[in-house]
């Protein structure tokens, strides 16, 4: 089984973070592949809106660091993103990846390219209550969804702007649903 582990926090060992590894290390007992990528460290441009994507290629054109992830994604079994919420969305960071799976989307501008049968967990973290930011959950898991993916959620809110926040039940759900959709 492969799993690619997109994060977009630029704290590494932050609170999305930690329950993104949480995931993982549940599952490495089962032999598992993985792949982690830290956006804060890498060098790539977000989408330029050429849609050579549509037009003459299957795939996003530009060659950076974001090649390599957004290819291991059509290769992964399972797929996690995870990002802390900044002022209202995903990072800077995550929010460039994601503009770069519109290679994701067919010529048709309706089909997905993901092959069918792969898993998401979006994980997103956030100082704030439940309550707020729940357009940020609804607008990435209709993407995730639109893409094919089958998804689960992990949302940690409240956490304040503690670098150490309390998310031991944010954990044990990820090692829950890592269980649950690793077998």
């Amino acid at each position: 089984m492969k799993i690619v582990n997109i994060t977009g926090s630029p704290r590494k060992k932050g609170t999305s973070i930690r329950i993104a590894n949480s995931f993982i290390d549940s599952l490495k007992d089962k032999g598992v592949e993985t792949n982690t990528y830290h956006l804060n460290q890498m060098n790539f441009k977000g989408c330029q809106g050429c849609d050579i994507c549509k037009q003459k290629s299957e795939t996003c054109i530009q060659k950076d660091d974001l090649s390599i992830v957004l290819s291991d994604i059509f290769n992964a079994d399972i797929a996690v993103f995870s990002s802390p919420v900044y002022y209202g969305d995903v990072t800077g960071q995550f929010k460039s990846f994601f503009d770069r799976t519109w290679s994701f989307v067919g010529a048709d501008y309706r089909s997905s390219r993901v092959p069918s049968g792969k898993k998401a967990v979006l994980i997103l973290t956030q100082a704030d209550v439940e309550s707020v930011h729940l357009d940020v959950v609804d607008r990435y898991t209709k993407f995730l969804t639109s893409y094919g993916f089958e998804i689960e959620i992990i949302r940690a809110t409240g956490c304040g702007m503690e670098k150490n926040a309390d998310v031991s039940y944010e954990i044990t759900k990820a090692s829950e649903i890592a269980q649950k959709i690793g077998l």
